[in-house]
């Protein structure tokens, strides 16, 4: 593979990552779930959307809204994922964070909550 189109695929698996990680100051954060979900402003959410499974990535700086495309469910990365607008009835799940011994940022379990829409099969 020429260096180019290495760097191509790169750049197309991370888009189609399923994780979106963000930083903002601490005084920003609004999180109703506790420690331990955030390290130093940095959160990290599933980006499949709890309507009807659309990825999502349209992130608005400003507000740290995410919005899904499909139908608009909009989502307050700022306050635990919750949804403020749109038909998704659930929030986004979290991944707690933390720092390894190496200084790595890691996520210090799975989802806590299902990922993707309620209707998707679980088991």
């Amino acid at each position: 593979m020429k260096e180019w189109e290495e760097e191509n695929h790169n750049l197309n698996a991370r888009a189609k990552t399923s994780i979106l990680v963000v930083r903002m100051t601490p005084e920003q954060l609004r999180t109703s779930q506790g420690e331990g979900w955030d390290y130093q402003g940095i959160v990290a959410y599933s980006k499949i959307c709890t309507h009807v499974g659309c990825p999502i990535a349209l992130y608005e700086h400003r507000t740290h809204h995410l919005l899904c495309p499909c139908h608009q469910s909009t989502f307050d990365l700022a306050d635990s994922g919750n949804v403020v607008f749109g038909p998704a009835a659930r929030r986004l799940p979290q991944l707690p964070l933390g720092v390894d011994e190496e200084g790595y940022l890691v996520a210090l379990s799975d989802f806590q909550e299902p990922v993707g829409p309620s209707f998707w099969e679980r088991g």
